[in-house]
């Protein structure tokens, strides 16, 4: 594509952040309502043990209180993902034209990743949840992801979280079963975030241009190996532990229940159609989503 069609893209996500934006510090958005006492933190069926001999042992009382911190995890992860984004790109962008209509977009894109962080922060707190420690191997890749991935591994990975939070939070938003400001931030987070998709969908596209095989072979081993990670570290023993769940039944649980792997798969769809379109879908890259779930 030249480069005055990318720009006319990037002046376009630009105007729709002036149409379309929120003020998520509002105190307005993570206010509780009457009732929300008794709802869940998100729509049950995306808790991995939902439909399991243990979920259908649990009251309704225990299985809110699971929802409200499977969410935080998930949340978390969430917060996690737009830390490291920001991070790899304005690395990247550090001495780029601050003129450039996608530099100006991507200036846009951090200010509103820094408050849908503030927001799924203050959101957790309201719900009476708290965020849990990550694994250090998660931390590790986070370090590689900051400081080498490039160019289209780096949109890739970032896009791969994206397109798994816009599907689940969908439902949350939707949901009368949702605590209020879980609600009201899903909502929030999915109309912007859909932007920062389209930005990265295009920047993908752009940096794939003329590159050989051979960096498109290893782009796509390590954006599934990247999106890997991302889905195992949304189910966190730490969460199960803290509400007094024998890990390994809740691991057995959750490995033997096909509702959790299709819902996994539902989230990846749209990602996973887009890496095919964009030939970033091999065989080794299919083995690693399948042993994710998301395949």
């Amino acid at each position: 594509m030249a480069a005055s069609e990318s720009d006319a893209i990037f002046e376009t996500l630009l105007e729709s952040a002036k149409r379309l934006s929120f003020d998520s510090r509002s105190p307005l958005v993570y206010q509780p309502e009457p009732g929300d006492g008794s709802r869940h933190g998100m729509t049950p069926e995306w808790s991995p043990l939902f439909g399991t001999p243990l979920w259908e042992g649990m009251s309704e009382e225990e299985r809110v209180r699971l929802t409200r911190s499977e969410v935080a995890q998930f949340l978390g992860i969430g917060i996690w993902l737009e830390v490291g984004l920001q991070v790899a790109l304005l690395r990247a962008s550090h001495s780029a034209d601050p003129g450039r209509s996608d530099i100006k977009f991507l200036f846009n894109e951090c200010a509103d990743e820094n408050l849908h962080s503030l927001m799924f922060a203050n959101a957790i707190e309201s719900i009476g949840s708290r965020f849990y420690p990550r694994d250090r191997m998660l931390d590790f890749f986070g370090w590689l992801f900051r400081h080498i991935a490039w160019d289209e591994v780096a949109y890739g990975i970032v896009l791969a979280g994206e397109e798994i939070f816009d599907v689940m939070q969908r439902d949350w938003m939707n949901s009368d079963d949702v605590a209020a400001p879980i609600r009201r931030s899903a909502y929030i987070h999915v109309v912007e975030e859909s932007r920062h998709m389209a930005f990265a969908r295009r920047k993908i596209r752009d940096r794939l241009v003329g590159r050989s095989r051979f960096r498109r072979f290893v782009s796509t081993i390590i954006i599934a190996a990247g999106m890997h990670l991302i889905a195992r570290s949304l189910i966190n023993r730490r969460v199960y532990e803290d509400l007094g769940l024998d890990w390994n039944v809740v691991k057995a649980n959750i490995d033997g229940n096909e509702h959790h792997r299709m819902m996994f798969r539902r989230a990846a769809e749209p990602f996973v159609e887009f890496l095919s379109r964009e030939g970033l879908l091999n065989s080794g890259a299919r083995w690693i989503y399948r042993k994710s779930n998301l395949l």
